[in-house]
Parts: structure tokens; sequence; C-alpha cells
């Protein structure tokens, strides 16, 4: 089945079979300033994941807190209130999936 190629902030070439919807799985890479955060809490639907690349940052889910470092994972349910705040000294680069 042939293959094409899908535009996503901070990825090089993101290839998708045609037979995907293009909405199907939602993926980019991000970049965030020390002290900062790409934008605020907030909800959608599908199952999130954001993949830590480089930094460190605090993931905020619902009044909870967990800090996430390079290599690290976490999955989580968006329709609750959530966010990413970089909580290092240097900037934090995370990849961001969500399935639908």
């Amino acid at each position: 089945m042939p293959f094409h190629l899908v535009a996503k902030k901070g990825i090089n070439h993101f290839w998708l079979r045609d037979d995907i919807p293009d909405d199907a799985l939602s993926t980019h890479i991000s970049t965030v300033d020390a002290g900062q955060r790409a934008h605020p809490p907030h909800t959608h639907g599908g199952v999130e994941a954001f993949y830590m690349l480089e930094g460190e940052a605090t993931f905020e889910i619902g009044g909870e807190r967990q800090t996430l470092g390079p290599n690290d994972i976490v999955v989580f349910d968006p329709g609750t209130v959530h966010g990413l705040v970089n909580t290092g000294q240097t900037p934090m680069r995370y990849m961001v999936i969500i399935a639908k």
C-alpha cells in the first residue's frame, strides 16, 4: 500500500499509509524555553502521550504533578485538564502523540 507525506510541526518526514486518515494520529515536536509553557492547560478528546526528548518538565493533570526528563513518557486521558511547563534551566523538546 502506498504512503504519502503529512506536514507535522518539528518533524522532517511523517509517512502515512494512504488507507489511514490524516487525522487518526496527531503528532508533533515542540520546543519550549525555560520557565515557559507551550499553551495554557486545556482538554480535548483521544488518548495522549508526551515523550520528553530534552530538558525537564512538570506534567500537570487534574491537580496532580509529575516531573519528566529525557526519555520519559506519560500517557493519559486528555479529557482531564492538563498541561506541561518547562521547569528546567534549558529549552525542553517533547513529542506529542494523540490517538483519536
